[in-house]
């Protein structure tokens, strides 16, 4: 019966959501205002900690809840492991925070019942995914994961948000179709009757070796599947067009729920499911390395020419998603442990950068970088949480996005020697690969630097004569209240502590990769 704890943190938003959604409010409408925003946030907070408590009895035990069979070993499970419960802590830390921040930005907007009720359903839906333990359950959140945060991207109701929406919409659906292929065959094949998610990978090898061939084929087809909410080149299209919505929900695309719930699906599909003895040294394993590499590469050089701040950030979001998928690519302990490592960095890194550029627009409604001259001076704290997140997207030292990148780095370097001893697998051609991967990312943090460095250094040394016109046009504005300076100081924050005392998520992350074999 204790068990029955792993199924609260996904019911309780979803039906929490489901029920302000519900409700249409009457005359009172400054009242329900305010029962609405207590309840959204008693609703998240209580949610968060009810995450804690269970991550604090430990998550080294079988625990597991069977919330009912379809058919066969189509079985809906929740199950806490070290990986579920990396991705459920980082949510659960990031969604009261981010709520905080929503509560400031949407208060001059309308239809905010609306907002808050598939905001809360998102968190919810988001924890289904965290604590999957099936592929089953993670593709039906996954699925779930379109229909409660389409609302969202289309909020506003604009000719560009609708086709935003449409974007989304299309690329999500083409993408479920090849996940669901993917899952067909895993189950197909699988030696678990529950087809509960394995360290190591849950196919019967021997089964699944007389059609190897056929079996890395969809290996590569439910990457791209997944890969479709992950922006994985050439599904990315509907990222850049989702920067219309509102900030908070550009963070959560960005930084939290969408993207990321694409990223921990290929790594759960590649470890987990299809495992990394079957996949490793074949074409399918050099196929979805180069899909990465290309990603990375070319997210960084479109965010370069991009003048819109937050569509910059957006292709900033299709590279970086990519180092996560290069990890998932390299197929060992290290890479699943550098790819995680860069999850959760990256999650700070963004959403404290969307949050910024929402704090200058929701002040200023500047959206362009050539607009931002001189506006350091003005919102300085802003700012200067911006230039933390900055300098960790380009993976300085000291800061978090240095040690993912460097165990990125180190990951693909074992990955090429292993490969390089073995004779590079199939034909030798693919163990160069992870070579070119390290100069793939040594590239991208070059880019990195000159389209964040040009936000910096416009806003820090304004051109002469711009400033001034600022000076006279901007005199109003000024850093965001508290709620919206709170989570970017938070995040800045930790951002400084994973980068100088990484010690504590490294050995965590290491016990994940460990688990997964050699």
């Amino acid at each position: 019966m204790s068990e029955i704890i792993l199924a609260l943190p996904v019911f309780l938003p979803i039906f929490g959501g489901l029920a302000m959604l519900a409700h249409r409010p009457g005359e009172g409408i400054l009242r329900w205002n305010r029962s609405r925003a207590l309840l959204t946030a008693a609703l998240v907070l209580l949610n968060s900690l009810i995450v804690a408590a269970i991550l604090a009895g430990g998550v080294d035990g079988e625990r597991r809840l069977v919330v009912f069979k379809l058919y066969a070993s189509l079985t809906v499970m929740f199950k806490l492991d070290r990986m579920g419960a990396l991705f459920a802590g980082m949510v659960a830390f990031l969604w009261p925070l981010a709520t905080l921040y929503a509560f400031e930005y949407m208060e001059h907007e309308e239809r905010k019942n609306t907002f808050f009720a598939f905001y809360l359903m998102t968190y919810g839906v988001t924890m289904g995914i965290a604590f999957a333990g099936t592929l089953v359950t993670l593709y039906l959140f996954y699925e779930m994961l379109t229909f409660v945060t389409l609302p969202l991207v289309m909020f506003t109701l604009t000719k560009e948000a609708v086709r935003a929406s449409r974007a989304y919409l299309y690329y999500s659906i083409g993408g479920a179709a090849f996940a669901f292929i993917g899952m067909v065959f895993v189950l197909g094949y699988s030696s678990i009757e529950t087809s509960e998610f394995v360290a190591g990978g849950m196919l019967d090898l021997a089964r699944a070796g007389q059609n190897r061939n056929t079996l890395l084929l969809v290996y590569v087809m439910a990457f791209f599947g997944f890969g479709v909410k992950a922006a994985v080149f050439p599904c990315y299209r509907w990222l850049p067009k989702a920067a219309v919505a509102p900030t908070p929900v550009t963070a959560l695309l960005h930084a939290v729920a969408v993207v990321k719930s694409g990223a921990f699906a290929i790594l759960r599909l590649t470890y987990f499911s299809f495992g990394i003895g079957f996949l490793r040294g074949s074409w399918a394993q050099w196929a979805v390395m180069a899909a990465a590499m290309a990603t990375i590469f070319f997210g960084s050089s479109m965010a370069v020419k991009e003048v819109h701040w937050k569509r910059r950030l957006a292709y900033s979001t299709i590279s970086n998603l990519s180092y996560i998928l290069f990890g998932a690519a390299l197929m060992s302990p290290l890479g699943l442990a550098a790819g995680l490592s860069h999850m959760v960095a990256h999650a700070f890194m963004k959403i404290s950068a969307f949050f910024c550029a929402g704090a200058v627009m929701h002040k200023s409604g500047k959206t362009y970088i050539y607009q931002l001259d001189g506006m350091a001076k003005k919102m300085p704290i802003t700012f200067g949480c911006l230039t933390a997140a900055s300098l960790s997207l380009m993976g300085i030292p000291m800061f978090a996005g240095f040690i993912s990148k460097w165990n990125l780095a180190q990951a693909a370097f074992d990955c090429g020697g292993a490969m390089t001893a073995a004779g590079g697998g199939d034909g030798g051609a693919g163990r160069w690969l992870p070579y070119m991967g390290v100069v793939v990312i040594l590239l991208s943090a070059l880019l990195t630097g000159i389209y964040m460095m040009t936000v910096l250094v416009r806003a820090y040394f304004p051109k002469t004569g711009e400033a001034g016109a600022m000076q006279e046009t901007d005199k109003s504005v000024t850093d965001p209240t508290w709620k919206m300076l709170l989570p970017l100081v938070v995040f800045t924050a930790v951002i400084l502590a994973i980068g100088m005392h990484p010690a504590p998520l490294m050995e965590f992350l290491m016990k994940i990769g460990g688990e997964v074999g050699v």
